[in-house]
This record gives C-alpha cells, sequence and structure tokens, in this order.
C-alpha cells in the first residue's frame, strides 16, 4: 500500500472533512485536480486519488465551513468535523493540499429530478474504514449526475463527479448490485458513495 507524507497531527484536517456545497442540492465544481494517482485499498482494490492545491480563505467556528480559493479565484467549500478541533489554527492565504479517493457505491438509482452536479447530502463518518491510508477521513456523499457506463457483471459504475473527472467505482452490497441492474447509460441518477478525505497545510 501507498503510503503518503503527513505534517504535524494539529494541521491535518483528516477525521472526514467534508468537500462540497455550501448547502446541499447546489451546484459546484470542484478546481481540476493536480495529480491524478491510485491506491490500493484492502477489501476495495485500486482507488483514484485527486490531489488538488487551495489556499485557505476563511472558516466559521460555529458552522464550520471553512472556504478555499483554487486556481484563477475559483471558490468551494469544505465543511470540518468537530473531530478536526479549533478551525483558527489555518492562516489566511495558506496554501492547502487535498486529497479526495472516492470509494465502493453504497446506493443508487434513477433521479426523479435535479440536475448534474447538484449535491443532495452529505455526512462526514467519525472513522476512517479498514483498509484506508493513515490519514484519511471519510465522507458519505449523494449527487446528482449522469451514467457514462456500466458493467453488470462486474458492478462498477461510471460517472462523473463534481469535478468533472469521470471515475468508475464498484459496488458489493447486495441491494446496490440489484439496483444496478434497473439501470443505464446515459440515465440522470443520484448516486451515494463512500469518499475518502486528506487535507494537510503547507508551512
Amino acid at each position: 500500500m501507498r503510503k503518503f507524507s503527513h505534517m504535524a497531527a494539529g494541521l491535518a484536517l483528516a477525521a472526514g472533512v467534508a468537500l462540497a456545497a455550501a448547502s446541499p442540492a447546489q451546484a459546484q465544481l470542484r478546481p481540476t485536480p493536480a495529480e491524478v494517482d491510485t491506491i490500493e485499498v484492502q477489501g476495495v482494490g485500486q482507488v483514484t486519488v485527486l490531489t488538488y492545491r487551495a489556499q485557505f480563505v476563511s472558516a466559521d467556528p460555529v458552522t464550520r465551513r471553512v472556504v478555499l480559493e483554487g486556481p484563477y479565484g475559483r471558490r468551494w467549500a469544505v465543511i470540518a468535523p468537530p473531530l478536526l478541533g479549533d478551525l483558527s489554527a489555518f492562516r489566511n492565504s495558506e496554501t492547502l493540499i487535498i486529497r479526495v479517493a472516492p470509494g465502493e457505491v453504497t446506493a443508487l438509482g434513477k433521479a426523479r429530478q435535479g440536475r448534474p452536479g447538484e449535491v443532495v447530502n452529505e455526512v462526514a463518518l467519525n472513522a476512517g474504514l479498514p483498509g484506508w491510508p493513515e490519514g484519511f477521513g471519510v465522507r458519505e456523499v449523494t449527487i446528482t449526475t449522469i451514467f457514462v457506463a456500466i458493467d453488470k457483471a462486474a458492478g462498477t459504475v461510471t460517472f462523473e463527479g463534481l469535478d468533472g473527472v469521470v471515475r468508475t467505482l464498484k459496488a458489493s452490497r447486495a441491494q446496490v448490485l440489484a439496483d444496478l441492474q434497473q439501470v443505464e447509460p446515459g440515465d440522470l441518477a443520484q448516486i451515494t458513495y463512500l469518499e475518502g478525505i486528506a487535507v494537510n497545510a503547507i508551512r
């Protein structure tokens, strides 16, 4: 398993940081990843890791909403879980390295409404999952998207994420595999999947 270097523990948003729109059902694209790599996760297999660089803009200690700014001034929100602690440790214009690792599909189906790129729901989990690299927290996110490809025999679905990057994720739960048989490429759909997150400050 590939290991990542880590900064001081107090600087890492590694307990399930939620990269998402400021409110549910609001389309918000992430910047284009600076790097795309793969890691091996026990029980899941190869997982794509998308790496972003952004600057810290501000943080609300009540809502724990952290605003980041990517290349060309594009901004998006990071919802930090309570386990992170005091957000005042981050400095204005500080550079952050954000690693996002989409994992297993936990639910899917045809969407009755909405448009591609909408965040329907997000939940930051308090703990990581077995086999995930050290320093990665996990969140569960539901988005509206269009299925690009479906392999019903392999139990995989390919779709476009919030950052415009097309990814293929695997389903292993019996109900999800059954639901996979009812959808086709080109369908407007809602998909829920687990996503590993790690954020480190460069100092």
